[in-house]
């Protein structure tokens, strides 16, 4: 290896790369806590944000989804969490009150509210995280 190379990766010695972990929940979509299987964090995590999207856009109301961590939101400001707006297919949440996961911790996804005309259909739940590399 040369020894420009050698400088520029000790100078740079820690770095983020993306992790996104994908939950799915299929058909039509209904209230209720633990709609998806659980994701088992596989390592420390810094939860960036929450990206939401249906097939089917709910009507008549807004689609609201909730993350657990180890069974606790990590949006406690209810207006925090991803919502998809009445005829919307997606939403990227704000960065979420609880941000650190451990390895092994449990992830879940509730559903909070529905489109009160059509539900909503076919949801994607992507965690999206930072996760914390050491270049040696």
């Amino acid at each position: 290896m040369p020894a420009t190379w050698k400088k520029l990766i000790l100078a740079a010695d820690t770095s983020t790369i993306k992790t996104t972990l994908s939950f799915a929940v299929v058909g039509t979509l209904t209230t209720g806590t633990d709609k998806a299987p659980t994701i088992v964090a596989p390592c420390a995590l810094a939860i960036v944000k929450v990206k939401v999207v249906v097939k089917t856009a709910p009507t008549g109301a807004a689609l609201i989804v909730d993350v657990n961590k180890n069974g606790t939101t990590i949006f406690t400001t209810q207006g925090g969490r991803p919502s998809i707006a009445a005829g919307d297919t997606a939403d990227d949440s704000d960065t979420p009150d609880v941000t650190a996961l451990a390895e092994t911790d449990k992830l879940t996804v509730d559903i909070d509210q529905v489109g009160s005309t059509i539900a909503g259909a076919d949801l994607t739940v992507e965690v999206v995280c930072d996760q914390a590399v050491t270049l040696s």
